[in-house]
């Protein structure tokens, strides 16, 4: 297994908590994807954004706040995720404070990025006044060459600021990068579950990097982060998601964001990797999860994780609650894996390629036409008096699987009878983990 990017280069963004470094990067990629809040240290793994300017492509890296002066985990495990950025770019955006006059911080990450002997671009965010020289003399002594001024949250001077970027990185010849444009075919995995199940574990094992940051404590992922990997020649996009917990009053804007950003994941995502704690109960939020990829039409397979440390009774247990609270969707199949010693990994992506290769089945209209007068031919079914039939069915649509079904009745509202079409069209031709989605006219 081995990570894959595109061959194009990495700028990583770098600086203190709540200089702008998000909001930097919403801006450069035009979009509103890196979380941005006041709250420090939000951003706390690596993540890889890509965008394009004057027909050139990279990828930004935002990093989390460096803050060399707190001693706690987090802190120390933001710097080293900022530093495996800074290793693996071609150039490093150094965001400071304009307003503000140069820190004892500012002057420590500046050591840092100087015994990496990379290329370094000063970026003087909040200069909301592009004419103010602001604290700039104090930057400059930094020795990275005169700060640009910018203002992220305004789009002021971000023009020049790219112009400049394209220019430091004139020697690496970016128009010839290989840019392929093929993930479109690649398979989206998402990892999903409550907080501390061990998606990140799981998410690390999988492409055999510190990419994420690991914590005991709860809400450590904030962010999706993707890589895409290869996997037995096979390639695939993996997104590690934060934990879906019910609401709470404490920093519910904060987890809202996290909640939407894994919801989009969700939406985009082929499977759903759906971890469960084999060392605690099974709770109607891991029954929520699932609803959640129905909505969206994600597949998905069941994972219990921590099985080499779990206990037997509470694990048979725990898969026997989650059998029952899934009576709605029993075609979902279930897996038992250790993310941290690895076990089980090779059987999950074994039953991912069997669960899309389902997502994608296309059944013609002759074998779903004759299955049903098969069927309907020996088992009558009422509704109100009246015995149903299919006048006919079809597929319309494949990953994931949507039908259209003509039929005598009005089947609004008649959930046995869809229940009985859906259950038909799985015991004859599968779709394991896969929903279905119907419509209906008579």
């Amino acid at each position: 297994m081995k990570v894959e990017f595109k061959n194009i280069p990495k700028i990583a963004i770098v600086g203190k908590p709540n200089v702008g470094k998000s909001t930097l990067v919403n801006r450069l990629c035009k979009s509103s994807e890196a979380i941005v809040h006041s709250e420090p240290k939000i951003t706390r793994d690596r993540k890889y954004y890509e965008t394009e300017w004057d027909g050139n492509n990279f990828y930004f890296l935002d990093t989390g706040g460096i803050d060399k002066s707190s001693g706690d985990k987090l802190a120390l495990q933001i710097l080293m995720q900022t530093i495996k950025a800074v290793d693996e770019s071609d150039l490093v955006v150094f965001i400071v404070d304009i307003s503000e006059p140069m820190t004892v911080l500012d002057r420590e990450i500046a050591d840092i990025l100087r015994k990496k002997s990379k290329k370094v671009i000063i970026a003087a965010n909040k200069a909301d006044n592009i004419s103010d020289d602001y604290n700039i003399d104090e930057y400059t002594e930094l020795g990275f060459g005169i700060p640009v001024k910018i203002s992220a949250i305004h789009g002021l001077g971000i023009n020049d600021f790219l112009d400049l970027i394209i220019e430091e990185l004139g020697d690496i010849d970016i128009q010839q990068k290989d840019v392929r444009s093929d993930e479109a075919d690649i398979p989206r995995i998402c990892i999903l579950g409550k907080p501390n199940v061990g998606k990140s574990t799981l998410f690390n094992s999988i492409i055999k990097e510190q990419r994420v940051i690991v914590d005991d404590i709860e809400g450590t992922t904030r962010d999706t982060i993707d890589s895409m990997i290869v996997w037995d020649n096979k390639k695939y996009i993996i997104t590690d998601t934060a934990g879906l917990k019910r609401k709470n009053k404490k920093n519910q804007d904060l987890e809202y964001y996290s909640k939407v950003r894994t919801l989009k994941a969700i939406g985009a995502s082929d499977v759903g990797i759906i971890l469960i704690d084999s060392l605690k109960d099974v709770t109607n939020q891991d029954i929520k999860i699932v609803e959640m990829c129905i909505k969206r039409g994600c597949s998905m397979c069941m994972v219990f994780n921590k099985i080499d440390i779990a206990d037997k009774e509470l694990l048979r247990k725990n898969i026997e609650d989650l059998n029952d609270g899934l009576v709605f969707a029993d075609y979902i199949p279930f897996l038992k894996i250790s993310a941290l010693s690895k076990k089980g990994i090779e059987s999950m992506f074994n039953m991912i390629d069997d669960i899309l290769e389902q997502r994608k089945l296309k059944i013609s209209d002759n074998s779903l036409n004759r299955l049903f007068k098969d069927i309907l031919s020996r088992k009558d079914i009422y509704s109100k008096n009246k015995k149903f039939k299919v006048k006919f069915i079809k597929q319309i649509r494949v990953n994931p699987p949507g039908f259209i079904i003509f039929s005598n009745i009005d089947l609004s509202g008649k959930k046995n009878i869809k229940k009985f079409i859906e259950n038909t069209i799985r015991d004859e031709y599968g779709f394991t983990g896969t929903p279905i989605s119907f419509k209906t006219k008579y």
